[in-house]
């Protein structure tokens, strides 16, 4: 029997809440195949234990799971930088962030996900 696919989740918590609606409603309208979780910061601890989403997006990833996410995105958007970012160990930083730079890391973290995932799953026969 064929193994069902996990979707790639991209888990939502910052401040203010409709920041956090508005871009969690964005990527799942224009990423519906991805599994987009929307809460509370204060739920964040439980909820990154509970599903493992590969990308988090929250306004203080590095206090919540330190190492242990492949890609994060802080985002603050009254701070500066605006936002820092790390995919698989490659961090930057934005000065201002928009939807779509949002989005370019929401296809890097599935990108990710999916050769980890492949690569994992894949069969080499033994030399």
């Amino acid at each position: 029997m064929a193994q069902e696919l996990r979707k790639t989740s991209v888990l939502i918590a910052i401040e203010p809440r409709s920041y956090r609606e508005a871009i969690g409603e964005a990527v799942q309208s224009l990423r519906p195949h991805l599994k987009v979780l929307i809460m509370e910061p204060g739920d964040l601890h439980g909820e990154v234990a509970r599903v493992s989403p590969e990308l988090v997006i929250c306004g203080q990833p590095k206090s919540v799971v330190p190492d242990a996410r492949c890609a994060w995105v802080e985002y603050r958007p009254y701070a500066e930088p605006a936002a820092r970012i790390s995919v698989d160990g490659r961090y930057r930083e934005l000065s201002e962030i928009e939807l779509e730079d949002l989005l370019t890391v929401v296809d890097e973290a599935e990108k990710l996900y999916s050769t980890n995932h492949n690569s994992r799953n894949s069969y080499s026969p033994p030399a």
